[in-house]
C-alpha cells in the first residue's frame, strides 16, 4: 500500500495535479498512518521516485522542476505537528551554491523548528563561505547542507574544507539530498557528519549530534 501510494503522489507530481497529490495524501493518513511520519513513510519516497526519473532521464528538467512546485505546494500537508519546545539548539540549513531546489530543505528546516531548535534559513544557492560567516555570527554549530543533483553534492565538500581551514573542525556538518541518501558513501568522502533522509531522520540525527558531539540532553 506504502509504495503504491508513492507511486500514486508521484504521478500527481509529474502531472502537476496538487489536487490529486492532496488526495493520495488524505487518503494514506485516513488510513493510520500518523501525521508525524507521512513525510518520511509517503513524501520522500515520492520524492526519490521524482529525483530518480530526471536522472535517468525520464522526464527532462522542465517537467521536474514544474514536478517540483506542486510538491512544495502540498508540503504543508506532510509537516511533522510541533511536539518540542525550545532546545536552545540554533542550527543553518541552506541549499548548497548553484543549486535552487529547496523542497527538502524546506520541509527539514520546518520539522527541525517544530521540535524546538532554532533554525537560520540560508535559502538556496549558498556558497560555502556564508555557512562559515553565518556559524560565526550566530554561534550555530550544526550547518545542514542540501544539494539534489551530483554536481552540487560534491561541492559540499568545499563547505568541511572552509570550515577546517578556518579552525572549525568543531562545526558538524549534515547533508540531506538525493544525491547523499542513494550512496552514504558520498557522504563521507565529502566530509559530512552525517545524512538527513527526511524530516523525523533530521530529528533523531540531531538529537543524537546534540548528545554525542554538543554535549546537550537533546530535549
Amino acid at each position: 500500500m506504502a509504495d503504491d501510494a508513492a507511486s500514486r503522489l508521484y504521478q500527481a507530481f509529474v502531472s502537476q495535479d496538487p489536487a490529486a497529490a492532496i488526495s493520495v495524501i488524505e487518503e494514506v493518513r485516513a488510513g493510520g498512518v500518523d501525521q508525524g511520519v507521512l513525510f518520511d513513510s509517503l513524501f520522500a519516497p515520492a520524492m526519490a521516485m521524482l529525483g530518480g526519473a530526471w536522472a535517468g532521464g525520464v522526464i527532462d528538467e522542465y517537467a521536474f522542476t514544474q514536478a517540483a512546485v506542486v510538491a512544495e505546494q502540498v508540503t504543508s500537508f506532510v509537516t511533522p505537528p510541533a511536539t518540542a519546545t525550545d532546545t536552545g539548539i540554533t542550527i543553518l540549513i541552506g541549499a548548497m551554491h548553484r543549486d535552487h531546489h529547496a523542497i527538502d530543505k524546506n520541509i527539514v528546516a520546518a520539522a527541525l523548528k517544530e521540535a524546538g531548535h532554532r533554525i537560520i534559513d540560508l535559502g538556496v544557492d549558498v556558497r560555502p563561505a556564508d555557512f562559515l560567516d553565518r556559524a560565526e555570527e550566530t554561534g550555530a554549530r550544526i550547518a545542514i547542507v542540501s544539494a539534489q543533483m551530483m554536481s552540487t553534492a560534491r561541492a559540499v565538500g568545499r563547505v568541511r574544507e572552509m570550515f577546517a581551514a578556518s579552525g572549525r573542525d568543531d562545526l558538524i556538518l549534515l547533508v540531506s539530498g538525493g544525491p547523499f541518501a542513494a550512496d552514504p558513501a558520498l557522504a563521507r568522502e565529502i566530509g559530512a557528519n552525517g545524512v538527513i533522509k527526511g524530516a523525523e531522520s533530521a530529528i533523531r540525527l540531531v538529537d543524537r549530534v546534540a548528545r554525542e558531539r554538543l554535549g546537550t540532553g537533546g530535549d
